[in-house]
């Protein structure tokens, strides 16, 4: 979205609307978000802190406040108050983009120690009941939570596969062996790369495989139909591989680090067995649509691939990465936690200089820090009461409780980051999960996992995910070539989800 051909954002107007909703709650905020972003470029695109983002900054953050103000009115516990205000400000900041997604993650644990802990012991801040009032170390915990090591194990890992070329060779080697027919080509790539996503940030594995498409590509000047095809068989293959494994995306580590604070927890294993099916399903289920939509002129193929040379350095990495997966998927057997496992290639890489500083800097701590500030957002729902006010308001019935979460992160998901989204959805499900009963560990597994993988089932928008944006950077697509074909497999992928997780989750518990 761009603001050129935009009039110019009156501050106070938006300021009135604000307060208007804060007097008012039953008027619709997205009256005001949409003349928000209407008028303003979003974070990701228009990362200038001017004057415009500063009004748009202060305009969420009057609405939040006025919904706080609310709140007091209505004789909520102080503490459950300002966990509102927190709540409110973080999911306006994260709708909007308003400032990076990070950043509002950092906010939150900021706001947390400020108003939540009250280190400054102010008399308007912290607990009524001060009992019960945490230390501020405690809002610190999140950036140290165990999922936020095995989330940078699996960076670490990719970064060394990516720098040593490990995923070019797999890929071109496995390549080779799926181009005789436009269906084994399909499968090959489709196949590749959510093997590859499970294990590598899904917007690494698409740039790496959009680059090795390239060559098939140029082989293929007349079959421009299935070129589409080929082309989006990445993205969508790259967003269904990631929900294969606890690292594969972060709506899984988020759903994770959320049961880990709850005391519960899902094995590497146990979500892998549950998962892979899933995404065997979807990923079929996909080729076929593209086949069909986008069918090919002839039925043999002539695919020429080099295969990639294979070094010492190699074959450590490789050796490397297998260890540790096999240590992930045995974890009931040696009793080592997930995440000390994933220090063995951070301490090897590094030991040994395959990883150096600049691979260090180059990692996606952004995207940890979004994670800690979901698993914080929880944990402060959580320490108010808020999460058990929020109960109200959802169904009794567990089957719709699950069906609506599921349905409102994928719709969400599709306009925002899914990693928002989850971050937002998987907190209130678990604690509605809890509100069923204390040792209903079974529901509240299913829960999180389910609003994990529907979030990343959103792909029906060129912007819905990174993967999505890169395939259409490509030039060869429109935004209907996305709807056409998102649009059935997130509503395929719901069903899916819930009827797998609906059968296998009870087996394995």
């Amino acid at each position: 979205m761009t603001s050129e051909n935009k009039s110019p954002l009156k501050f106070s107007n938006v300021v009135k609307e604000a307060i208007y909703i804060g007097t008012y709650p039953t008027r619709k905020i997205e009256d005001v978000l949409e003349y928000i972003k209407a008028h303003t470029k979003i974070a990701g695109t228009n990362p200038k802190w001017d004057s415009r983002a500063i009004s748009v900054f202060l305009t969420l953050l009057i609405i939040s406040i006025s919904v706080y103000i609310y709140a007091k009115q209505q004789s909520i516990p102080k503490e459950a108050a300002l966990m509102i205000f927190i709540f409110v400000f973080a999911c306006l900041l994260w709708i909007t983009e308003a400032i990076p997604l990070f950043a509002t993650s950092l906010l939150i644990i900021g706001l947390q120690v400020l108003l939540l802990a009250n280190p400054g012991n102010w008399s308007n801040l912290g607990f009524e009941n001060p009992e019960n009032q945490q230390d501020f170390k405690h809002y610190f915990q999140p950036l140290a939570e165990p999922v936020i090591y095995l989330f940078l194990g699996g960076f670490i890992l990719a970064q060394a596969c990516v720098k040593r070329g490990v995923d070019q060779t797999l890929a071109t080697w496995m390549l080779r062996y799926f181009g005789a027919t436009p269906v084994q080509l399909i499968i090959g790539i489709m196949g590749f790369t959510a093997l590859f996503s499970m294990w590598m940030s899904n917007t690494a594995t698409t740039a790496m495989m959009l680059t090795l498409l390239g060559p098939i590509l140029s082989q293929m000047s007349d079959e421009k139909k299935f070129q589409k095809a080929l082309i989006l068989a990445v993205p969508f293959a790259a967003n269904i591989g990631g929900m294969g494994t606890p690292i594969g995306s972060p709506p899984n580590a988020i759903a994770l680090g959320f049961l880990q604070n709850k005391g519960l927890n899902i094995g590497f294993t146990d979500w892998m067995i549950i998962a892979i099916p899933i995404c065997i399903v979807l990923l079929a289920i996909t080729a076929f649509l593209l086949i069909a939509i986008f069918p090919p002129k002839n039925n043999k193929l002539s695919i020429s691939i080099q295969p990639a040379d294979l070094d010492p350095k190699k074959v450590f990495v490789m050796s490397i990465f297998t260890i540790t997966v096999l240590l992930w998927m045995t974890e009931k057997i040696h009793g080592l936690p997930t995440s000390v496992v994933a220090l063995l290639p951070v301490v090897v890489f590094s030991v040994t200089g395959l990883i150096k500083k600049n691979d260090i800097n180059s990692l996606e701590w952004n995207v940890l820090i979004l994670i800690a500030g979901g698993i914080a957002l929880g944990r402060g729902m959580s320490d108010t009461g808020l999460d058990r006010m929020v109960l109200e308001f959802l169904p009794d019935d567990r089957n719709i409780l699950l069906i609506s979460l599921m349905v409102a992160t994928l719709a969400l998901s599709t306009v925002i980051s899914n990693t928002a989204a989850a971050n937002l959805l998987i907190p209130i499900g678990i604690s509605a999960a809890f509100a069923f009963g204390q040792t209903d560990v079974v529901f509240a597994k299913e829960l999180a996992f389910s609003i994990a993988l529907s979030a990343s089932l959103a792909m029906a928008l060129p912007v819905s995910t990174p993967p999505n944006a890169l395939a259409y950077a490509s030039g060869m697509l429109k935004s209907q070539d996305f709807i056409k074909l998102g649009a059935i497999i997130g509503i395929i992928g719901l069903f899916t989800v819930y009827l797998l997780s609906f059968f296998l989750f009870p087996i394995l518990s």
